[in-house]
């Protein structure tokens, strides 16, 4: 724990594709946790504080980086099938509302998102 998440990603886990300036973004609590814009990336530490301070947390730490080629809705868009798919559908908020929110999802990758939109 605490160590710089910059240099978990390019020592201990092989670097971004294209270099640490192709870095776009970092869930670094995996895939339940708010993402990081590259900018936060540079300075954090990988602990509990440092992570909640920057409005994301630990979580698993299953760190998953996007580099520049990654389009950030279409990477939201599958981990909200994945939950769809892993939803056991026994509560009414997931078996209900991960099928709405794939729903919407597909609309944003498919260009399709309108904000008056009521379904």
């Amino acid at each position: 724990m605490s160590i710089p998440l910059r240099e978990l990603i390019e020592k201990h886990a092989g670097g971004v594709v294209g270099g640490w300036d192709n870095l776009k973004a970092v869930i670094p609590g995996g895939s339940s946790t708010p993402m990081i814009p590259k900018s936060v990336c540079d300075d954090v530490a990988m602990d509990f504080d440092a992570l909640v301070s920057v409005k994301t947390g630990l979580g698993t730490a299953a760190v998953i980086v996007m580099n520049k080629q990654a389009d950030v809705i279409r990477c939201i868009s599958r981990l909200i099938e994945f939950y769809k798919h892993e939803s056991c559908g026994q509560c009414t908020p997931c078996r209900e509302g991960m099928g709405w929110m794939n729903k919407i999802m597909k609309r944003f990758v498919e260009g399709n998102a309108a904000r008056d939109r009521k379904s």
